[in-house]
């Protein structure tokens, strides 16, 4: 037992002399897939940075848990009421905790592809709500604070799975796409349908706020 005991102590400690800890940071999207991700990329305005901690396994795996701040949202670019066209923004700032699960094959020290699979989960901390009627952006930020106060249920949390490419043990670039499994905003599933054309703004909101925002993300960490 005391043998057992030492090994794993040498283990842990061979395993944390090797961890290395960095800085994350990239673009996170609501659309659907990879296709309309990088088609609409100029029109992203969501974002996560934070930092980061890669822990090394054996067998080609590792463990890399994060924490950052990630701004999800949903946006709608085409809608019209009245005939006039409209746009609108709804944001959420989360603080979130992903937890990357890799495995990948290094070369010649060089480069490491891997895939992964990362459970997370989140807090919201801030919303913000902007529409844009015919070309005049209104954004009411007492009244989106107002909203957000009256959010109760501010918990998130999914599942993503994704690949990417370590450089010199050093730089990672890696896409996922991910899946929130819980409604951030503690409501039911009802407003899953898109609204029609000639939906107000409020009610565009409202739909913004009912999604779980799945999507992809798209990211560069720097270890150290």
């Amino acid at each position: 037992m005391k043998k057992l005991v030492i090994a794993i102590a040498a283990a842990f400690v061979a395993f944390s002399a090797s961890a290395q800890v960095g800085v994350i940071a990239g673009l996170t999207s609501s659309q659907s897939n990879y296709k309309d991700a990088w088609a609409n990329i100029d029109e992203v305005t969501q974002y996560h940075v934070g930092a980061t901690l890669k822990l090394p396994l054996p067998f080609g795996l590792a463990v890399q848990p994060s924490v950052i701040y990630n701004v999800k949202g949903t946006s709608f670019k085409d809608a019209t009421t009245d005939g006039a066209a409209f746009k609108t923004d709804s944001k959420t700032g989360i603080l979130e905790i992903p937890v990357q699960v890799q495995w990948g094959i290094g070369i010649a020290g060089v480069v490491r592809p891997y895939v992964f699979a990362e459970p997370f989960v989140g807090l919201g901390i801030s919303g913000e709500n902007k529409v844009d009627l015919a070309g005049i952006v209104n954004t009411d930020k007492d009244k989106s604070k107002a909203e957000w106060d009256n959010i109760k249920d501010r918990l998130e949390y999914g599942f993503g799975v994704g690949a990417g490419v370590e450089i010199l043990q050093h730089l990672q670039v890696s896409v996922r796409y991910y899946w929130n499994l819980g409604g951030l905003y503690g409501q039911d599933e009802n407003g899953e349908n898109k609204p029609t054309a000639s939906t107000n703004p409020g009610d565009y909101i409202e739909y913004a706020q009912n999604q779980k925002v799945s999507g992809v993300m798209a990211s560069i960490a720097f270890l150290f």
